[in-house]
């Protein structure tokens, strides 16, 4: 034992049972999950230093016959790096410092970085005027306003944050600070992540009667816990932000923590502003999008109980929340909540784990919840509580179905009655969001002479093209190129630009409406966080009129003035080779008609589609979910998908193509034995493949799947370790790379 590092330890017995049992449950190895549970920082190696010993520095008369011993004399400590770049040309270094440490002339020790980050200084502007006469200020509006501002946010707020809001802000503060108006303040704190959007003090709103309803029967969980299940199924804007919030509040009354989980960041960053309004310091923030000094500083709080209400993204289900009482899942049928590289998890059901391990409730929330937990809630494994009302009884949006198929061909992309609802939403000084889930400008580049369509070298994907950058991208590797003169095949100048993305819809409606301020959100554009969060406020000030977005914009967003939706295309989600397809398509559908009309206008949705009699378009016209719910799950019995199924795909991939496909065959014999083996003690499974993955290709790596069917979570299990043991008895397994995928989603 060389030191003890933490006063407490760092992964709590919960988080150290809940590692274990998805070490198990995803055939992951137990110490790259326990890597999940603490920051970079923290699990940094030490720097191993080298020092003379007491005695030896009493008792060596002449360092200088050595180089080694005369480096170490000169100083207290020296890294080992140090000696090696010191000494670069001396042989047998290590073995010298290996005699002389048993001899003991020198000792070895470790130098271990904190986990703790540095301090630093944010500046803050302080109102000192309790009363401040409004004629004072007339002279300067700005000022006027800066000094409202502050009184909104509680006399209080960072800098910049007043000069984002405040035009010259830095010279109306400096002059307040003569006038002896405010004050600045710079207090040493722990680096914090910056809340985008700050809301000013205000009473929390009265509870609905359906709101009431659902806070009742979850509340009485929370004073003495026992594990339960909650499905919220309420409709978009029927509040259920409000109960997450009044729920943590009740856990924070019996001096217990809450974890709230949401699927993307974009969305943490409006129930950011929400949590933060209601519990100030006691909320700690957790994504990917914080800076690594911000995650280890509030990972630290965490776990000393600073902190003890946690709002983050898909991880922080393995934040050590102290005396944790009550785990909430937003949007949870989200397939943001999924993994899919590595360890493979799902977020929702590690915390249902987790909130079972710990004996405590557990909140699931959704406008369109899993088919898997409305299935739970009909076999009462889930408690289900709804929402059938928007606050303030506003009514959801109005819905009409666009035939594409009977337009102009000059009416591709947008519809008549799509350019009709844009120009007359805006000339009303409303605002409209077009949806489509996929970006860049084309989708493809094909030839015209010979077919060839151009694609990624490194994946078996066509190429996108993006006008902004002149560029081709590959979605999937990332690599970029220039857009040709010639078909590389034919070496014809007839490369044509097929399909659109949301950089295309941009053009068309500049083309359209000249003076509309548009913003785009998309991974292209909304990479960094803080401009994402600008963009988010932009719309919600009304500093910009048409919002285009794919799927990050769908979900959760509060935004009153949009009163029109259109969906470009809304059939994409239906081509996914998945069984899920229908229902990923109905919850997009939803959620993103969900977002208009959510003040005091009622909202209008125009969905263009090329398959109006689908069933899926019908049932979102309708706002069916529940009825959609019924015809999928009869659907799903009968071809024994899940949730009456459980799935597990196993992915063999290598850098040659007829390696991977002979070790999948390889390994899909394996299957079939173990299954028949199986068969005979009366537990079923079904091997499905093997087959080229969907991406046969991806980044220089060849792709086959083998899928594994069984009735119940114990034979899967049971199945797959056999399956493991004995796969390093077959040489071509041995040769390849073998990833697990338990309860896979879409795949690709």
């Amino acid at each position: 034992l060389i030191a003890i590092l933490d006063q407490a330890p760092v992964v709590p017995e919960d988080l150290l049972s809940l590692c274990t049992w998805i070490s198990k449950y995803y055939f992951y190895p137990l110490g790259e999950v326990l890597q999940l549970e603490v920051p970079a920082k923290a699990r940094t190696l030490p720097e191993i230093c080298f020092r003379l010993t007491a005695e030896a520095r009493k008792t060596i008369k002449n360092p200088s016959t050595s180089a080694l011993l005369e480096l170490l004399s000169q100083r207290v400590e020296v890294p080992a790096k140090e000696l090696s770049r010191s000494l670069e040309g001396k042989k047998n270094l290590r073995n010298e410092l290996q005699n002389l440490e048993q001899d003991g002339v020198i000792e070895r020790f470790y130098r271990f970085d904190s986990a703790r980050p540095t301090a630093r200084k944010t500046k803050y502007a302080r109102l000192r005027l309790v009363a401040h006469p409004a004629a004072r200020f007339r002279r300067s509006q700005n000022m006027a306003d800066l000094i409202h501002l502050l009184d909104e946010l509680g006399g209080t707020a960072p800098v910049f944050v007043v000069k984002e809001r405040i035009k010259n802000a830095g010279y109306w503060i400096e002059k307040l600070v003569k006038l002896g108006c405010i004050e600045i303040e710079a207090p040493a704190e722990p680096t914090s992540p910056e809340c985008r959007q700050l809301l000013p003090r205000a009473a929390p709103p009265v509870p609905s009667p359906d709101q009431q309803s659902v806070l009742d029967a979850i509340q009485r969980k929370i004073p003495e816990p026992s594990f339960e299940t909650f499905l919220i199924f309420g409709v978009t804007g029927s509040g259920k932000s409000e109960i997450y919030l009044r729920l943590a509040e009740k856990a924070l009354e019996h001096q217990k923590g809450a974890l709230i989980l949401a699927p993307e960041i974009a969305l943490t960053f409006q129930l950011e502003a929400l949590f933060r309004q209601r519990f100030g310091s006691q909320l700690a923030i957790w994504h990917s999008g914080l800076a690594t000094q911000v995650r280890e500083a509030q990972w630290q709080d965490i776990l000393s109980g600073k902190r003890k209400v946690v709002l983050g993204a898909r991880s922080a289900i393995f934040m050590p929340v102290s005396d944790l009482g009550l785990i909430v899942i937003d949007e949870e049928h989200d397939s943001s909540y999924k993994q899919d590289d590595h360890l493979r998890y799902q977020a929702r059901d590690v915390a249902l784990m987790r909130a079972q391990l710990l004996g405590i409730p557990i909140v699931l929330g959704s406008a369109t919840p899993s088919l898997q937990s409305i299935h739970h809630s009909q076999t009462k494994r889930y408690t289900l509580l709804s929402l059938p009302r928007r606050i303030y009884d506003r009514p959801l949006p109005d819905l009409e179905i666009v035939d594409m198929r009977r337009e102009s061909r000059r009416s591709r992309i947008f519809s008549k009655a799509l350019k009709e609802a844009l120009a007359e939403t805006l000339a009303t000084g409303q605002q409209a969001l077009l949806f489509l889930n996929r970006r860049g400008f084309a989708t493809f580049v094909l030839c015209n002479v010979c077919g060839h369509v151009l694609e990624c070298e490194s994946c078996s994907v066509s190429l996108t093209y993006h006008e902004k950058k002149e560029l081709l991208c590959c979605h999937y590797c990332g690599a970029e190129k220039k857009l040709p003169a010639r078909c590389p095949v034919c070496d014809h100048a007839a490369l044509i630009l097929h399909g659109f993305g949301t950089e295309r819809i941009e053009r068309e409606v500049k083309k359209l409406l000249p003076a509309a301020q548009i913003l785009r959100i998309d991974r292209d554009t909304a990479s960094e966080p803080r401009y994402l969060a600008e963009c988010l406020e932009s719309i919600r000030e009304h500093r910009a009129n048409v919002l285009i977005g794919t799927q990050m914009v769908t979900k959760g967003h509060d935004f009153p003035n949009i009163t029109l939706v259109g969906v470009v295309n809304a059939d994409i989600s239906l081509q996914i080779a998945d069984f899920r397809a229908g229902e990923t398509t109905v919850q997009l559908l939803m959620q993103v008609a969900g977002r208009a009309g959510r003040g005091d206008k009622q909202g209008r949705v125009i969905l263009q589609t090329y398959n109006p009699s689908h069933y899926t378009i019908e049932s979102v016209l309708n706002m069916d979910y529940l009825g959609f719910c019924m015809k999928e799950l009869e659907s799903r019995e009968r071809l024994q998908y899940p949730p009456f199924a459980r799935l597990l795909r196993l992915l063999v991939t290598s850098t040659r193509e007829e390696l991977t496909r002979q070790a999948a065959h390889e390994l899909a014999g394996l299957c079939r034995a173990v299954a028949s083996e199986f068969r005979i003690q009366a537990k079923y499974v079904a091997v499905l493949g093997p087959s080229p993955a969907p991406l046969v290709k991806l980044k220089n790596r060849f792709r086959w799947h083998i899928y594994v069917k069984a009735w119940t979570n114990p034979v899967l299990q049971q199945f797959t370790e056999v399956v493991l043991e004995r796969s390093p008895g077959y040489p071509l397994l041995r040769r390849v790379q073998l990833a697990i995928d338990r309860d896979p989603h879409m795949v690709s």
